[in-house]
């Protein structure tokens, strides 16, 4: 199936020109963005009663916008055409500092290492926080190697995530992405009576609950939403790693409210993917 072609402004290179690997990246980024668009109007909304098959709006937020998961996501793919994962590290920091001003929805770690305001009761969780996972999730995707994947990921999200826990949340994210089989024993999706916090290991924990009883990739959206809390990370998450494991089907496209995704706010995705390609063939 070819891509809607309200998608094709995003591709780097022709959809047929593409390999079964670039391919694969691209649903999984499009499906990322597609889910935190989605999980936007629940987030920490309290738990909803249903979660309808549509983009719904709230009333701070555009109507299939999407959040800073997206954005950082995007900034992180960027800082792949570095060499090597310090300097990499370093450029990241460069782009988040010169787009600070874009980013919505930031969360309390990504602001303490811009200098914004933290509020009291959020500096205890800075460090520790799910924003290192979420936003090397598709870098993660790049690199097969276990060893090498790795030192990027510890780099990427040492940049702005001290924290150990952080660093292993985001690691152990990168095995289960090249090995589905780590679903296994997963947590019931009852163990989140409250939501799905923002810290790194609760949300881990959610993704894979997720993963383990989703039938396919529609499934995902509706029960990463149904969980309330962190929704934008765990469906963004959540459908990317679906689609990646999927890659050989292209159920993201055939999504009835895809098109109402705001893919205009995706700046500089086609240079982010390409650089993301590139990484996956070295």
């Amino acid at each position: 199936m070819l891509p809607p072609k309200f998608l094709t402004q995003l591709l780097p290179t022709a959809w047929l020109e593409q390999s079964r690997s670039e391919k694969a990246l691209f649903k999984a980024f499009i499906s990322y963005a597609a889910g935190d668009a989605f999980g936007a109007f629940y987030e920490f909304n309290g738990i909803p009663q249903s979660v309808p098959n549509q983009l719904k709006a709230k009333s701070d937020w555009p109507l299939g916008g999407i959040s800073d998961d997206t954005m950082l996501t995007v900034l992180t793919l960027r800082a792949l055409e570095e060499e090597d994962p310090d300097t990499a590290a370093l450029k990241f920091l460069e782009l988040l500092k010169q787009n600070a001003k874009a980013l919505r929805g930031l969360g309390p770690t990504t602001r303490m290492a811009l200098g914004l305001e933290v509020k009291a009761n959020e500096v205890a969780s800075v460090g520790a926080t799910n924003g290192g996972l979420m936003r090397t999730c598709l870098a993660a995707m790049a690199f097969a190697e276990k060893e090498r994947r790795d030192r990027w990921l510890r780099a990427l999200v040492f940049s702005t995530h001290k924290s150990e826990i952080a660093i292993r949340c985001a690691i152990e994210l990168g095995d289960l992405i090249h090995d589905r089989s780590l679903v296994k024993g997963a947590v019931s999706l009852a163990s989140f009576p409250g939501g799905v916090s923002n810290s790194s290991e609760e949300t881990l924990r959610a993704v894979k609950a997720i993963l383990s009883v989703s039938e396919n990739l529609n499934d995902v959206f509706l029960k990463a939403c149904a969980l309330g809390g962190d929704t934008d990370t765990t469906a963004a998450v959540s459908s990317a790693i679906y689609s990646f494991w999927h890659s050989e089907l292209d159920e993201i496209f055939s999504i009835p409210w895809l098109s109402e995704v705001n893919w205009s706010e995706v700046k500089e995705v086609p240079s982010a993917l390409q650089m993301l390609y590139r990484r996956a063939i070295k």
